[in-house]
């Protein structure tokens, strides 16, 4: 028999029986055998099982927070607010999880950054106790700020100011260890380079000096870090790029640009992005660029093996050159546009772009310039830009741009443009891009600027195809009737290749801007020739071109002026009102030359 005792927190069985000899453990009449819980009531199994339970969960989640096509279910089952508590969690592992997963989450979408930032206190209380928790805390807050400000940058400020945001990146950047301080500053960069406002809230903090102090830092990861910090400061505007250069930045960067990094790709990459974003906002800061020395450094990477760095050398010379002529001269003089065709003819991957931007505002500034280029050999590089079948619209358009620029300055340099067929790639370019696309705009405007300047018949007459646009069509017929006006050999080869011929054979519709273009050619030649236009024409009417006064209403067309043409017939009926509406209208044209077109034409009509 046996009897049943209660002794603690466990019970024993009472055994009596008869003494075993044989065993001695039972060599009494009375013996206790302990009968303990079952192991899912012992309280220590239950809050053990609640603590694994939690990790798991944390863990489970922040797997699933990587992947996007979990995120809209997560949100969907309300995870942020199920995993907030879990940031209170006595398990510093479970508080880091779930901080990851959170972070993962954000990196998702702007809805799941939404909700985070929504969520009550939620960031608040993440970001206060940060001081107080492990580097792998540290690094998953600093990846969620960044993850937030990416999706929500009209927030950045909130997260700055109202959570607390500051005072954690205060907080990991005088962590001593680095990775922590290289987190710190990639949430850093995503945060500043989104508005003026925000960099300038991050520097009143006075995390600037312990940002310039990063490039001194060994791991080469850390420098490149900070210098992508400073560049998205600095590109805002002149303000901020001043308060980056007073911080000594300048003579630590150039030291990037040397052999020695020749081989940290990403690392002069990151150097050349800085100082671009620093020259383009003045010629005050530009010419604190080029005192720091950078030159003949940047010229030389333009023939670095890495295409990235041929492109962001190009990119710091483009942002030089447009401010002042002497800086222009100063990068002709020591090679620097052989440096840009070399850039120009190696590109595979990175458009030649800034180079070709560059050579345009070298051409622009001025015509000794635009000669130097043109003496360069780079006007059929340029042509052969045009004609590639890239898709690239900001390239052609630059192309077109710097083609303008070089032969905007006289008759010699749009000869230069006109001798490598440039004029007629541009043409190709206008026809084949939709109006829409800013090459279609730039090659008419180049175009346009172009014949202006070019006093070659030859030249005018190789445009006049079938296929030249009709926006473009009267503005060469336009030039032609100038040089025809003043040369008979000009109206016999007129004639004689079949010219005008073609352009009677148009038909435009008779309000347009080709129809007065046409007008004033045939106002060059006689009637008789315009009535024997059809057929051959004999020597003998020919031979009255040599003595053919043009007509005086040839000057009248200009399509530059944005008015109607027909002036002598508002001077037909004499009255006070007609003559002060002309009168005004002369005084608005721009160009002194039309007004006295004009005032010519309407006197000898008068």
């Amino acid at each position: 028999m046996f009897i049943v005792y209660p002794k603690g927190l466990s019970y024993f069985f009472v055994f009596k029986g008869p003494n075993y000899n044989n065993h001695s453990e039972f060599n009494t009449d009375f013996f206790f055998v302990p009968i303990t819980y079952p192991i899912g009531r012992r309280p220590q199994f239950v809050f053990d099982t609640y603590a694994k339970s939690q990790l798991t969960f944390v863990q489970n989640f922040a797997g699933q927070a990587n992947k996007l096509a979990y995120a809209e279910s997560l949100l969907e089952s309300h995870a942020v607010e199920i995993v907030q508590p879990l940031l209170d969690n006595i398990d510093p592992v479970v508080r880091m999880t779930a901080v990851l997963g959170l972070s993962r989450l954000a990196g998702n979408s702007q809805s799941c950054a939404k909700q985070i930032l929504c969520a009550n206190n939620l960031l608040k209380g993440l970001l206060g106790q940060i001081a107080n928790e492990n580097k792998s805390y540290k690094k998953n807050c600093m990846n969620l700020i960044r993850n937030l400000s990416k999706h929500l940058s009209s927030c950045s400020e909130m997260i700055l100011s109202g959570c607390d945001g500051i005072h954690a990146i205060l907080t990991c950047m005088k962590d001593l260890d680095v990775l922590v301080r290289e987190v710190a500053l990639q949430a850093i960069s995503s945060i500043v380079g989104q508005d003026s406002s925000i960099s300038l809230l991050i520097i009143s903090s006075g995390i600037l000096p312990q940002i310039v102090q990063s490039l001194k830092e060994e791991p080469h990861n850390f420098k490149l870090h900070a210098l992508s910090t400073l560049s998205e400061i600095a590109k805002h505007n002149q303000k901020l790029a001043k308060k980056v250069v007073d911080m000594n930045t300048l003579p630590q960067t150039i030291i990037f640009l040397s052999n020695n990094y020749i081989t940290e790709v990403k690392l002069q990459a990151s150097a050349l992005a800085l100082i671009k974003n620093i020259a383009k906002h003045s010629l005050t800061l530009t010419e604190i660029v080029i005192e720091s020395n950078i030159f003949p450094e940047v010229l030389l990477l333009m023939a670095h093996p890495d295409e990235s760095i041929r492109y962001n050398s190009a990119e710091v010379v483009y942002e030089v050159v447009k401010h002042s002529v002497e800086i222009s001269k100063m990068i002709v003089t020591t090679g620097g546009i052989v440096s840009l065709l070399n850039v120009i003819l190696n590109t595979n991957e990175y458009p030649p772009t800034p180079a070709i931007l560059t050579l345009g505002y070298i051409s622009s500034m001025s015509p000794l310039l635009a000669t130097a280029v043109i003496n360069s050999k780079v006007l059929k590089h340029l042509t052969a830009v045009l004609k590639s079948n890239t898709d690239d619209d900001c390239l052609k358009a630059g192309t077109a741009w710097t083609l303008e620029m070089i032969g905007q300055h006289s008759a010699k340099h749009s000869k230069s443009v006109f001798a490598c067929n440039a004029v007629s790639a541009m043409i190709d370019v206008y026809i084949d891009t939709s109006p829409t696309l800013e090459a279609h705009h730039k090659c008419k405007s180049a175009i346009q600027i172009i014949l202006n300047k070019c006093e070659d018949f030859a030249d005018l007459e190789q445009l006049l195809t079938a296929s030249t646009p009709i926006k473009i069509m009267p503005h060469i017929l336009l030039k032609i009737s100038k040089m025809l006006q003043k040369s008979f050999k000009a109206r016999r080869i007129f004639i004689k290749r079949g010219h005008l011929k073609m352009i009677q054979n148009l038909k435009p519709d008779i309000n347009s801007h080709l129809y007065h273009a046409i007008k004033s050619v045939n106002c060059c030649f006689p009637e008789t020739i315009l009535q024997m236009i059809a057929g051959d024409i004999p020597e003998s009417v020919l031979k009255k071109l040599d003595k053919y006064v043009p007509k005086s209403q040839c000057l009248l067309y200009d399509p530059d002026i944005k008015m109607k043409y027909k002036w002598t017939d508002r001077f037909k009926n004499y009255n006070t009102a007609d003559l002060v509406y002309a009168a005004t209208a002369i005084g608005k044209l721009s160009s002194p030359s039309h007004r006295n077109i004009v005032i010519t034409t309407t006197a000898v009509n008068c």
